[in-house]
Order: C-alpha cells, then structure tokens, then sequence
C-alpha cells in the first residue's frame, strides 16, 4: 500500500500481495525525474524554434522545482531550517516564471518587474519566520505564496480563453485546482496554530496537495506545449497568406477567405500612380514607405470583416461584404482623398503619391471573385486612361473604349468616375 502526501510520513508495514509499497522519498524522486523530462522537453522544444521564447520561461520555471524537490527531500529527512528556505525558495521561484510565462504567453513580454516583486515579497514572507525558528508559520507563509502565484497564473491563462477555449480551460483549471490544494494545507496549519514544528508538516491535506502536485505537473507540462503548438500552427498560417511589407493578405488568402462571405460583393482595385517613377526617384525604401502608409489607410477604411490583400506590386484589391456600389465609390474615394493627403520624405526631396481605383460589384449570378477583379481590372485601366487619381465604376450596359481612342467617361460627384454607353 502506498500512502503519499507533501512531506514526510511512515508507511505502516501492512502486508500486501500484488500492491507496490513505495515510500514518499521515492514518490518524490519520481516527480523530481518527471519535472527533469519536462523541463527537457521544454528546452529542446525551444532550440528547435528560437522564436518560442515562452518555452524557455516555462523551462526556468520546471527547473527551479527540479532543484527544489531534491533539496527537499534532504530537508524531509535531516530537518534544517537553511536547507528549507532554500527548498521552498526554489520552489517559489519556479512558480514565479510559471507566473510570468503565463502573462507573456498573452502579451508577447516577459513581466520581469512583476516578477522580481512577487519573488522578493514570497520568499521574505517564508525565509524569514523559517530562519528564525517558526517553521509553522514558514509553512503557512509558503502554502500562501504558493497557492497566489498558481491563481494569478490560471487567471492569465483565462483571460486569453478565446485563443484556444479547450486547453486553455483545461490548463487553467489544473492551475486552480493545484492552487486550491495549497490553500488547504495554509488553512489546516493555521488551525492546528503549531507555529513551531521542528518538522516537516504531515497530514491529510499535505497527502491531497502532492496528489495534486503529480497529477497537474505532466498535465499543465503537455497543455502547455500543445497551446504553444496551437499558435504556432496560427502563425504560419498568417504568415502563408501574409504579405510580409504591408501585412495585408496575399493573393492566394483574399481567394481562399472570399468564399467564406455571404451576401453581395464588391471588389475595389487599387493601383498606385507612377509608383515606378517613385522608386527610380526617391529610391525602393521610400517606395515601400509609400507602400505601407497606403495599406495602413486601406485598413483604417474597411470594416470588420471586409478583406483587404496586396495583389502585387503596387497593385491592391478590397473585397467588401453586403456592399452596394454607393458603398463602394464611397471607401475608394475615401482612400483616394487621404493618399493625395500625404506628403513624403526623401533624400531627393519631398514628393506626394496618387491612387486609381476600379470597381466591380456582384449581381445575381455573378459572385465568381475571378470575374470581379477582372471587371475592376478593366475599371481600372479606364481610370488610368482618363488621367489617374479617380475612381471608376464598372457597369455591364457600359461600351468599353478600346485602347486607341479618347475616354467616355461621366464625371460624378468629386473625382468619380462611370463608364458611359456609347449610345448616350
């Protein structure tokens, strides 16, 4: 038979047949073996992918309580009050990068300030009274600081919930659970009131706070690495369809997330104006200055759910969703009007830029996005021919007019302008 718990207790010589008898020295060398692998296997992980710089929090953090469970049992077996501080301050320590590696898998930045503070504040609340000879209230201070830091932690992890609502469930409610078992043995050594043990503190909520321990340590270790999996998986997937310059979608993402909308389309082209005269002038990076404030005013024009992509070059396409044509004349001439509002810098001077737009929108029958930017296209390469900086509507009644002859255009209100019938 096997009892188990959080510090030190005999195993009464019941005979058994069939059962394993381990004793508690044996059951923390397992979770001190079982931490090791984790702690590995989170190190490895990350010098497969550098960039995971959360597994090396994570790594710390399993670290620390390797070398706290092995000093431990030390202090099970030869009570010392140094030995003990040391322990339990390894022991908060690695909870401390839990802590921190929860908040900086949600905001991308280890809290090193945060950190530093709890650490500091947790260690003093246990170190003191061990050192000076009330280990009961030592053990009370640690169970606290322990059952704090694993709150704080699960909390974290809840609050990024809808990144992966499963694991993150999951793991979060390990970290409360295990955060809960502490708690327990705090209020159970508060009640017994034995400030000073000489001991280790043994009982039945120590017996429920290791069970605890070695059921959430391989758990919270293999979620962690699948929620890291999980976004990983997401980021090479944005970056696939990512253009890397401006962050808008790529061509082969507008195709794939097009088929997604429902409701009537509309498709703006844009075209930068001689955007080749841009960088034969004023040089690539003052193109791609010129390229990344115009996807930066595209976005800001769009709404939630629209799809913006750069299409090549200085070529961009905008799909709008549940748009009419007046809703569409209306974000063109918008994202016209501000581009002519900017003014660039450069070592040859500073110098403005332009934009030209065509747009196509569906119609019962015709939503094949392939068709729409081809109908935009042909709007667009009006525009261009009737002086650039305009917008210009594709319409199906419209006679296009071929390449050798003047443009029939209407000019709307502003800067737009509609294809026209030959016939009118």
């Amino acid at each position: 038979m096997v009892r188990i718990g959080f510090c030190h207790s005999e195993i009464q010589n019941v005979p058994c047949i069939g059962i394993i008898v381990l004793d508690y020295n044996s059951l923390l060398i397992a979770l001190g073996f079982c931490s090791m692998g984790l702690a590995f296997t989170f190190f490895v992980s990350w010098s497969v992918s550098r960039a995971d710089r959360v597994l090396v929090s994570w790594g710390i953090g399993v670290s620390f309580l390797v070398a706290s469970l092995f000093v431990y049992r030390d202090f099970v077996e030869n009570f010392s009050p140094h030995m003990g501080a040391v322990a339990f301050s390894a022991l908060l320590l690695g909870l401390t990068f839990f802590m921190g590696a929860g908040r900086q898998f949600r905001t991308g930045k280890l809290p090193i300030p945060m950190m530093a503070v709890a650490a500091v504040v947790s260690i003093a609340a246990m170190a003191i009274p061990m050192l000076l000879g009330y280990d009961g209230i030592s053990y009370i201070a640690l169970n606290v600081g322990c059952a704090v830091l694993m709150s704080v932690t699960g909390w974290d992890y809840w609050r990024y919930r809808a990144e992966a609502p499963t694991l993150i469930l999951l793991l979060s409610t390990l970290y409360i659970l295990t955060a809960l078992s502490f708690a327990l043995c705090a209020l159970v050594l508060v009640y017994d009131g034995n400030w000073v043990m000489n001991h280790a503190p043994t009982g039945w909520a120590e017996n429920i706070n290791l069970a605890m321990c070695l059921t959430s340590i391989g758990g919270m270790g293999a979620l962690s690495l699948g929620l890291n999996q999980v976004r990983q998986t997401r980021l090479h997937k944005h970056e696939a369809e990512t253009d890397s310059l401006t962050g808008l979608f790529n061509r082969r993402a507008i195709f794939e997330r097009t088929q997604q909308l429902s409701g009537p389309l509309a498709v703006i082209i844009f075209d930068l104006d001689h955007f080749k005269r841009v960088n034969d002038v004023h040089g690539h990076q003052a193109g791609d200055t010129v390229l990344q404030m115009f996807s930066r005013i595209v976005s800001a024009n769009i709404r939630e759910g629209d799809l913006a992509a750069r299409l090549g070059g200085e070529e961009f396409a905008v799909v709008l969703r549940d748009a009419t044509p007046q809703v569409a004349i209306h974000v063109a001439e918008r994202v016209r009007e501000s581009v002519a509002a900017q003014r660039f810098m450069s070592a040859a001077g500073n110098f403005t830029s332009t934009v030209s737009a065509g747009i196509a929108c569906a119609t019962p029958g015709k939503s094949d996005l392939t068709l729409l930017l081809s109908e935009a296209d042909m709007a667009l390469y009006e525009a261009k021919r009737a002086g650039r900086n305009q917008v210009l509507l594709y319409s199906e009644g419209a006679n296009l007019v071929p390449p050798n002859a003047p443009a029939a255009v209407d000019r709307d209100a502003g800067n737009v302008v509609k294809l026209r019938s030959r016939s009118e």
